[in-house]
């Protein structure tokens, strides 16, 4: 006896389960009620999956998002950096000129 369940899934087309099994006595309930349990094992197989799927591209968008704002705020850090650096030799700059044309004024050197 060939009973075919058919689960139909978004991302793979059709799932062919085919139970073939011949019994003795020929018990239908009990041929039913295993094609029934596959059909539902195989369904809660497929949901666990698409629910694992669902999690993994979540956790694939945060990893992403997180990169992004990593990558920016390390760009921010050496720009601050750089025009702290700058800021800090220029006014080293001139302070030197201020003191040097105050020291010329004053005739110490």
């Amino acid at each position: 006896r060939v009973r075919e369940a058919v689960v139909s899934t978004q991302s793979t087309g059709k799932f062919h389960v085919d139970v073939t099994r011949e019994y003795q006595d020929d018990d239908k309930e009990l041929i039913e009620e295993t094609r029934d349990a596959i059909i539902t094992s195989i369904s809660r197989a497929m949901r666990r999956a698409k629910h694992i799927k669902m999690e993994q591209r979540h956790y694939k968008l945060r990893e992403h998002n997180f990169r992004e704002i990593s990558y920016l705020t390390s760009a921010r850090v050496i720009w601050y950096g750089a025009i702290t650096a700058l800021t800090v030799i220029s006014t080293g700059c001139f302070m030197m000129m201020n003191l040097r044309s105050f020291f010329i004024a004053k005739k110490i050197v």
